[in-house]
């Protein structure tokens, strides 16, 4: 029962559970109670680093501070439970836990040590902890620990503050969990998106000791991100209900229709938090969903790209195939059974196909995904045997390229997960997919031995892969595109291009094309000086849905469906346009260069490049928004601003042109220049600010050109300081002829 209510509220909550709801919460009274208390004196909690948000599904558990994204749906970066005689408070970054505190911040922590101990000056442990200051005025003795948390380190204090995010032991995650159950008051932030970093490829759900041990407790950590745009959390005493889901479960037994589209967002999102954090056998939570839903039996949801799950249209069909998706996340290779939805997408593979073996060559000096040429079909089990001294050590086996989720969409046009990963943690590992894929062995960043091994695969079927240098024209026109798997691969040194089989069977010059791929990495590589950075190939993958935007960038850089045959197209009359570039910029960008408002611009100036370098064409064809004339309009628009900086800012293609300017009078000499003045030290430190990177960018540019650039960046509106003049004022001055 409840460790924080009075008797009269106990025997209240108790009716309510009484009442034969499976998954009821709190009464309201009591939770707004209880976050009264602790944010009392509290008014906003600054946004620390880039926080995960938080699982709540337990009847004593609740939200304590949230904040809503794009869509309105609120997620937690606080939240509280009870767990025995004792409390949890969690936060969603440890750096709310173990840094330095001021202000609102400060008062929250104290509000919490008094909370969770029910003490004025309780006695308190800290565990990776940095700032034992910030504890101390809160108690009657503070002590920090090293090493494991055993049973008589805990013994003697009322609060524990952890920096949970190396806690992975299931033996001391037990001893922690006893103690909180004995009276003991757990205060522990955790940035869980990056436990899969911290752990070497570990799952956060699976490898999580004390994750699991506070499952019981029904408030998790979890791997999802979240907050984006956030700069603070507002302290509210009332906060959604739908972010609790177990209310969200008991709101949706048999009345999904009846709930309003936000209620019904919210509460699709907070189950799918809540699923997300499940560990493996912990299927209680997962059954009580699928009973509010009408019981196991109901038929899969098949989302396509004419008929997509939404939020407001189809919620009880997204949360049961997002259930399904859990379940299948943590299901053992022989329990894997093929997906309905994988026929759709990512596709099915030909049931006649041979399944064969093949003997993989796997770089450890390359992180990232090693192809291997082969594809598992949906709900069949692969083998992967690797040599013994890779167990253990952040190596793991993938199925699938579609590596974006879409929980977070308020339309699904495909499932919202399809891929899976398994850890390396024996010579062999056994892995299934319910939307099968193409077979990859991950290589960990920073893995420090040296050469190759070999990787055994079994049960795969071959996929059409072409290896610039290792295959000929004639061998992809002739064997390898016919092969059978429905995703296909061209290769290089420098980038891989992943798309369907039947786009790439058009190809006939596969050479041709990955030797401009090559060429565009390369010229992106050395204008930035980024050549001797380059550890492992970019990659490029066509998704019938991507996480965001038309196109993003990262690893690997997604793309559209329909841009898939853009993309592998190279002649001397069509050839990849301005995105591909845009988004390998992406990855090119460096902080040093791109300040406010050049998030989508540096990229673009860097994509450009491509066009003189690779291309041979005129650099300024490759957007309607840098024509001739839609560059009068932005010198016409900043010329009429009142405030020329806001301005310039928050139009991307405006802020294009002075960089455009500056090309045209100074060349690409010019600008490849400035990038490498970064790695040259007669030009000073790299820069710690905004201020100082626009500083430094009117500094460099100008001693590179030979022209004080002042008067252009006035004219721009773009904020320099006067020391920065100062340093360029014996120059001439310069600005571009109309």
């Amino acid at each position: 029962m409840d460790p924080f209510m009075s008797p009269s509220l106990r025997r209240l909550l108790l009716l309510v559970l009484l009442g034969g709801t499976a998954a009821a919460q709190m009464p309201t009274e009591v939770v707004e109670a209880e976050r009264a208390k602790l944010l009392e004196g509290v008014q906003t909690l600054p946004k620390s680093g880039a926080p995960g948000p938080l699982a709540v599904w337990g009847r004593l558990a609740f939200p304590l501070l949230a904040a809503a994204d794009r869509n309105g749906t609120e997620a937690a970066v606080a939240a509280v439970a009870g767990l025995g005689k004792g409390r949890i408070l969690l936060f969603g970054h440890n750096a709310y836990v173990e840094g330095d505190a001021s202000g609102d911040h400060a008062r929250l922590l104290a509000n919490a040590v008094r909370w969770v101990s029910k003490k004025d000056k309780p006695r308190i442990g800290l565990h990776g902890i940095k700032a034992p200051d910030v504890y101390r005025p809160q108690a009657s003795r503070v002590e920090s620990l090293q090493g494991p948390l055993a049973t008589g380190k805990l013994s003697g204090l009322d609060v524990l503050v952890l920096n949970a995010q190396g806690i992975t032991s299931a033996e001391e995650a037990a001893v922690i969990r006893r103690w909180i159950e004995n009276g003991g008051g757990l205060i522990a932030g955790m940035t869980g998106w990056a436990f899969a970093q911290t752990s070497r490829g570990g799952d956060l759900a699976v490898d999580h000791g004390l994750n699991q041990a506070l499952a019981s407790a029904g408030l998790a950590f979890t791997d999802q991100s979240a907050f984006n745009g956030v700069n603070s959390f507002q302290a509210r005493r009332q906060l959604p209900e739908m972010m609790h889901a177990g209310a969200a479960v008991a709101a949706l037994e048999g009345k999904t229709t009846a709930l309003p589209a936000g209620a019904a967002s919210q509460a699709a999102a907070s189950i799918q938090l809540a699923l997300a954090a499940q560990p493996p056998g912990n299927d209680a939570f997962q059954a009580v969903v699928l009973k509010a839903l009408g019981g196991s039996g109901g038929k899969s949801a098949i989302p396509t790209a004419e008929r997509p799950l939404t939020e407001a249209g189809e919620s009880a069909e997204r949360i049961r195939l997002g259930v399904e998706m859990r379940v299948l996340r943590l299901s053992a290779p022989e329990a894997t059974a093929a997906h309905p939805a994988h026929e759709v997408f990512p596709g099915k593979a030909p049931a006649a196909a041979p399944r064969v073996e093949r003997t993989v060559t796997v770089d450890a000096t390359v992180p990232g995904w090693t192809s291997t040429g082969l594809y598992a079909a949906a709900g069949e089990v692969i083998r992967v045997t690797m040599p013994a001294d890779r167990a253990g050590r952040g190596f793991a086996v993938r199925i699938g390229c579609h590596s974006d989720t879409l929980y977070h969409l308020d339309r699904w046009q495909r499932a919202p997960e399809i891929c899976k990963s398994a850890p390396v943690r024996g010579t062999e590992t056994r892995l299934a997919s319910a939307f099968g894929g193409l077979i990859y062995v991950e290589v960990p960043a920073g893995e420090k031995s040296q050469g190759t091994f070999n990787a055994v695969i079994q049960g795969g079927l071959e996929a059409p892969r072409f290896v610039l240098g290792e295959h000929s024209d004639a061998q992809w026109r002739d064997t390898l595109r016919k092969l059978p798997a429905p995703w296909a691969e061209f290769e290089c040194d420098k980038i891989i291009l992943s798309c369907p089989t039947e786009v790439a069977r058009a190809v006939n010059n596969p050479t041709e094309l990955m030797e401009f791929w090559r060429k565009v990495v390369e010229a992106q590589d050395e204008i930035t000086n980024q050549a001797t950075e380059r550890r492992r190939p970019e990659r490029i993958v066509a998704d019938v849905q991507i996480s965001a935007g038309y196109m993003h960038s990262g690893y690997p850089i997604m793309i559209p469906v329909s841009a898939a045959a853009e993309m592998v197209t190279f002649s001397r009359l069509k050839f990849p346009g301005w995105g591909f570039y845009h988004e390998i910029g992406h990855n090119h960008q460096r902080p040093h260069f791109t300040f406010e408002g050049t998030g989508e611009v540096t990229n673009n100036v860097i994509g450009m490049w491509c066009y003189e370098a690779v291309l041979g064409k005129d650099w300024l064809i490759g957007h309607a928004n840098i024509s001739a004339e839609a560059r009068r309009e932005h010198l016409q628009k900043i010329r009429a601003a009142g405030d020329k900086w806001a301005v310039w800012k928050s139009d991307p293609f405006l802020a294009l042109t002075t960089y455009i300017q500056l090309v045209q009078a100074f060349g690409w000499e010019s600008w490849r220049r400035y990038l490498h003045s970064f790695a040259d030290p007669s030009f000073g430190p790299q820069p710690a600010d905004d201020a100082q990177r626009r500083d430094q960018f009117l500094v460099r540019f100008s001693k590179i050109a030979g022209r004080n650039l002042g008067p252009f960046f006035d004219f721009w509106g773009i904020p320099v300081s006067s020391a920065a003049k100062q340093e360029v004022a014996s120059l001439q001055a310069w600005m571009p002829g109309d």
